[in-house]
């Protein structure tokens, strides 16, 4: 008996040891991708006839830098690019994105199979949409992603745009990330004191989203927040916007909605007060 259980302890030993030394194969590291574009976001985005179109085009490979990131939860299952040219919404139907996709990284596509759409009046790109009230819908199908969505290199973010007057709000602008220079609080336009409204378990209240007014000269511009987003229930005084006319600055992805402009804020850090 006594020799069985030396036997096995030895056993047992020599097993722990071969383990312990076992190596286990690691993922690869990726492969960043470095590809040469062939259309300005600008030229691309023309394409668009109206209706939802299909890119059949395969030696289109577009190239932009992140401009959005969904870390704080206020854009939603899609990706900013720029370029020098435009910018461009890319429908990938994913959260998280922040994790993969780096503000300033250069991001390529090949959009052959892919969508050109509009929602509100804005491009878009994305899949076909088997909805007849939208004319795309999510990359959400790992395989499509990964046939036309490629990282490139990191980078450092891009610098916003200035925009300084109303003037400079043109559709060019839709899609890009930009700073609206001494804007002034009008307030929102039902009350609210918050950016938005989150989901409260307790109440029963689902997440809406919020609206906030600012003024550029002769424009409005709406600071529209996700009801999910970190900051929804942030009141816009702690944010140092004390009162009506209160001046700042606002840093973040211009969009449109019909003739409505509008601000994505991707955190509370592009709202800087002045007075």
């Amino acid at each position: 008996m006594r020799n069985i259980i030396k036997y096995s302890a030895a056993l047992l030993i020599a097993c722990m040891a071969f383990s312990g030394c076992k190596k286990f194969d690691e993922p690869a590291p990726y492969e960043f991708a470095d590809m040469t574009a062939t259309m300005t976001l600008r030229d691309f985005k023309a394409m668009y006839t109206g209706g939802p179109t299909e890119i059949t085009d395969a030696s289109i490979v577009l190239e932009g830098k992140i401009i959005s990131s969904d870390r704080s939860g206020n854009v939603y299952r899609t990706l900013y690019i720029e370029d020098s040219t435009a910018g461009l919404e890319v429908k990938i139907g994913k959260t998280g994105l922040y994790n993969d996709y780096k503000l300033g990284q250069t991001l390529y596509v090949k959009p052959q199979g892919l969508y050109l759409g509009t929602y509100g009046g804005s491009v878009q790109l994305g899949a076909q949409s088997f909805e007849d009230r939208y004319e795309t819908s999510w990359l959400d199908v790992q395989g499509l992603i990964d046939k036309t969505i490629f990282r490139g290199e990191f980078g450092d973010p891009l610098p916003p745009t200035d925009i300084d007057t109303s003037s400079m709000l043109t559709d060019a602008m839709v899609c890009r990330y930009v700073r609206l220079m001494n804007v002034s609080y009008q307030g929102s336009s039902d009350g609210l004191r918050t950016w938005a409204v989150s989901n409260d378990p307790y109440t029963g209240r689902e997440a809406a989203y919020g609206e906030q007014n600012f003024g550029l000269d002769n424009a409005t511009v709406v600071v529209r927040t996700s009801g999910y987003a970190s900051f929804a229930d942030t009141e816009v005084i702690e944010s140092g916007i004390t009162s009506l006319g209160t001046r700042c600055n606002l840093t973040g992805i211009l969009t449109k909605f019909n003739d409505t402009w509008q601000l994505v804020l991707l955190d509370l850090d592009g709202v800087e007060v002045l007075d």
